[in-house]
């Protein structure tokens, strides 16, 4: 019922397992969600974890989150695949460790999203599943208008239409499983703050669905964020989360825009290349 516009059924598929589940389970383990991807759920009351009325504890940071965490990414301690084995990611921990091999997470986590967890990567017992390759869905179209009608009217005003940017986010969080709307409410009295909740849940909803990079660059927002994981270690029994940089990133101003082809440019002398972009030359 989410997907609007898709590609043909695929009856047999496993390559998405294959390519992304952890080591232990027969994966390749490329799709490493990030600490501040992880960050970006709130509490289980809907407060983000920076507020000081959030349940968030440091000491346990998977506890008494958004239900939507543990079924979009898999951290330390959380169970996945078709035998439902709990995954390890400390740095001292078995394959699945944070680099341990060249197919383990460098940041802590396994993507867990768009998996089928009753896919069998293990060559003697594989087993497929059923997939659509999802172009379009239900939700980010809410979102977008959400978003649009935010800046049009603010966060309870609707225009001529039967719901506003509130009752759209509203409906996504009681869908996600947290119907505490004291956070939703106070955002809803400031423009601003609604505007940031919205990114905030346009992030985690279409998280691995290759939309947030294009989001920032809309946005003007910082692109140059670096990537940070959790190493995981245990002292006396206790587990100690230390924030680690895993990449940085280095972006420029122009490019917010992106460049136009220079097949493009070839084709019509007046049309110029956007700004901080350069022509490619070769030698022949």
């Amino acid at each position: 019922p989410e997907i609007i516009w898709r590609s043909t059924r695929n009856a047999e598929e496993i390559d998405d397992e294959k390519n992304n589940f952890p080591p232990s389970l027969y994966g390749n383990g490329r799709t490493n969600p990030t600490q501040n991807l992880v960050d970006a759920f709130p509490d289980a009351k809907g407060y983000p974890i920076t507020d000081a009325r959030s349940e968030y504890d440091e000491s346990n940071p998977y506890a008494n989150r958004d239900p939507r965490l543990a079924k979009y990414i898999i951290y330390n301690g959380a169970t996945a695949g078709v035998d439902n084995k709990e995954i390890k990611t400390g740095s001292s921990s078995g394959d699945d460790g944070i680099g341990r091999r060249d197919a383990s997470t460098r940041t802590g986590y396994y993507m867990k999203k768009l998996l089928r967890m009753s896919a069998n990567c293990n060559p003697s017992s594989q087993s497929t599943v059923v997939k659509y390759d999802c172009k379009a869905r239900y939700t980010e179209f809410f979102l977008d208008y959400a978003e649009a009608a935010n800046e049009a009217w603010g966060p309870k005003g609707n225009g001529t239409h039967a719901y506003s940017a509130y009752d759209v986010i509203k409906a996504i969080r009681h869908r996600a499983g947290i119907t505490d709307d004291s956070y939703l409410d106070e955002c809803a009295n400031d423009q601003v703050k609604m505007r940031e909740l919205i990114r905030n849940e346009r992030r985690i909803e279409l998280c691995f669905e290759n939309k947030r990079f294009n989001d920032l660059r809309r946005w003007k927002a910082p692109i140059n964020e670096a990537v940070h994981g959790v190493e995981i270690s245990t002292e006396a029994g206790i587990p100690q989360f230390k924030d680690i940089t895993v990449e940085e990133r280095k972006y420029d101003d122009y490019m917010y825009y992106g460049p136009v082809p220079q097949t493009e440019i070839l084709k019509w002398d007046q049309l110029k290349q956007n700004a901080g972009w350069k022509l490619q030359t070769t030698n022949i």
